[in-house]
């Protein structure tokens, strides 16, 4: 399916046009949990990819209590100003990883677990994010911009415009973190708004209980649909997926060491939740990746 050019979530834009792929996520990591692969061979191929991450991954308690060594109710503003610090910091080294530049990498600076409240904040009230205190972008290279909105919007149809991708992935419109559920209405509402004809797709973080399967990392295994409780799990998309796009052995190394630049915050832990975290982490490295189709309309 890849061959000599690349499928899924990539293709030639055609010189001048524009860059071939142009990844939005949610948070540091998701843009390697689904498109480390196809990010990693668009660049090998000498094509173009940029990755725009919604927030700096600020919004994360747990995260925070274990950089900074203090329990969760002692953990103050400066203390998710820091996460934001070290996760943007992850990006940065999975971007190396992948073969990307950093000028390939761009972080719009809005507020984790807060992605979705922006989205409905119409008007010029912007959403305040409880852990930082912050109304407005910040550590990012662009003007500062308030949570609302039409601000979000703005940068989004911009970068498209700016970018004028033939192909453009984000997460699914059915995955279960409010986050990734607003970053997908950005992204279809601003490829509306930019006339892009880009081809659009989709990839799944968040598909329920027991998503990936199996757990861990599994390069010799495809993506699998399998009932838990009763339901079938991934939730909410079709299966199989409409592009499922064959990964080679080099691509499955690299998306690996990707995920665990990712990861370097559970380097030690060899049993419970944090174990648990590190090993659904790598459960995205499989055979394959999977892309959906979306409509912009």
């Amino acid at each position: 399916m890849l061959g000599g050019s690349l499928a899924g979530c990539a293709s030639a834009a055609g010189e001048g046009k524009g860059v071939d792929l142009l990844v939005f996520a949610p948070h540091p990591d998701d843009e390697v949990l689904g498109c480390a692969g196809i990010l990693r061979r668009t660049w090998a191929e000498g094509k173009t990819a940029k990755i725009v991450i919604f927030t700096s991954g600020d919004g994360f308690p747990g995260f925070a209590s274990r950089l900074s060594g203090k329990p969760v109710e002692q953990l103050a503003p400066r203390d998710f100003f820091e996460l934001a610090r070290y996760r943007q910091d992850q990006s940065r080294v999975a971007l190396k990883i992948l073969g990307g530049r950093i000028e390939d990498l761009l972080f719009l600076g809005y507020p984790d677990s807060e992605l979705d409240a922006v989205y409905l904040a119409r008007g010029s009230a912007p959403v305040r994010q409880k852990f930082t205190g912050k109304s407005e972008t910040y550590a990012t290279d662009r003007p500062a911009a308030p949570y609302t909105h039409d601000a979000a919007l703005s940068d989004v149809v911009g970068l498209i415009r700016r970018f004028n991708p033939a192909r453009i992935c984000v997460t699914h419109p059915a995955d279960r973190h409010p986050d990734h559920q607003a970053a997908f209405k950005f992204v279809k509402e601003a490829v509306a708004a930019s006339g892009s004809a880009a081809v659009f797709e989709t990839y799944l973080v968040h598909g329920g209980s027991e998503w990936p399967w199996p757990l861990g990392s599994t390069p010799e295994s495809p993506f699998e649909a399998h009932d838990v409780k009763g339901e079938r799990i991934p939730l909410g998309v079709p299966w199989p997926p409409s592009r499922r796009v064959p990964l080679s052995p080099d691509d499955i190394r690299v998306k690996l060491a990707a995920i665990r630049a990712h990861s370097t915050h559970l380097e030690g832990a060899a049993e419970g939740p944090l174990a648990h975290e590190k090993k659904y982490l790598e459960s995205f490295v499989k055979s394959e990746e999977v892309f959906w189709p979306a409509d912009a309309r």
